[in-house]
C-alpha cells in the first residue's frame, strides 16, 4: 500500500513551496515539489504514483513514517533541518543508486559538479551518466540533486525547473548565513559574560 502526504511552507526569500511525499513498504518512495515558477498539482503527483492505490495519510497523529518525513521537510523549510534521516527506497540501476547516495553526502548549502560526483563514485569519465542519474532522482530535496551544477558553476537542468533549483540554493544560503549570525551573536554574548 502507498500512502502520501504534503507539506506547505515558504522558503527563505518568501517563495512558496509544497512538497508531496509518498511512502511504500516503510520507506520514502517518491517526492515532488510545487513552487512558484514550477507548478506541480496534486493530481499530477497522484498520476505519477500510478495505479498503486495511493491513500492520503491521516497526518498529524505524530506516528508513522510520513509524519516523520513531513516534520523533517517542515523543519527544512523553516531552516532547522539541514539533513534528513529517513529510510529511502531507491529504484534504479546500481550506478544510479551510487550517484544518489553520493548526492546525499553533499552538505547543506554546498555545491558540487557532475564531475565531482563522477569521481566520488569511482567513474570519473561518467559525467554525462551522472547528470542523467541526477535527472532520474525520484526523491528530490531529500536526495539533494539541486546542489549539483555543471562545470564552471552553471545551473543545469533540474526536474523541478531551474527557478526551483535557484530558490532551494538561495534558501540554503540564507539559512546558513542566519546560522552563522546566531553563532557569532552567541559567541559575543559568551565573551561579554566572561
Amino acid at each position: 500500500m502507498i500512502f502520501w502526504t504534503s507539506v506547505e511552507g515558504r522558503l527563505a526569500g518568501d517563495g512558496r513551496i509544497r512538497v508531496y511525499i509518498a511512502a511504500r513498504e516503510g520507506r520514502i518512495w517518491r517526492i515532488a515539489m510545487d513552487a512558484e515558477g514550477h507548478p506541480f498539482a496534486q493530481d499530477e503527483f497522484l498520476r505519477e504514483l500510478g495505479d498503486h492505490g495511493a491513500t492520503r495519510w491521516p497526518g498529524g497523529t505524530g506516528s508513522g513514517l510520513l509524519d516523520a518525513a513531513a516534520a523533517q521537510v517542515e523543519d527544512y523549510i523553516a531552516g532547522y533541518q539541514i539533513e534528513f534521516d529517513l529510510p529511502l527506497e531507491f529504484e534504479g540501476t546500481p550506478f544510479q543508486v551510487d550517484v544518489w547516495k553520493a548526492l546525499m553526502r553533499v552538505p547543506f548549502g554546498a555545491l558540487r559538479t557532475y564531475g565531482d560526483i563522477a569521481k566520488v563514485i569511482g567513474h570519473p569519465a561518467a559525467v554525462r551518466a551522472v547528470g542523467q542519474a541526477n535527472g532520474r532522482n525520484h526523491l528530490p530535496l531529500i536526495v539533494p540533486c539541486h546542489r549539483i551544477v555543471a562545470a564552471g558553476g552553471k545551473l543545469g537542468g533540474y526536474s523541478g525547473g531551474v527557478s526551483l533549483k535557484k530558490a532551494l540554493l538561495a534558501h540554503e544560503t540564507v539559512i546558513l548565513a542566519r546560522r552563522r549570525e546566531r553563532l557569532e551573536a552567541a559567541k559575543d554574548q559568551a565573551s561579554i559574560r566572561v
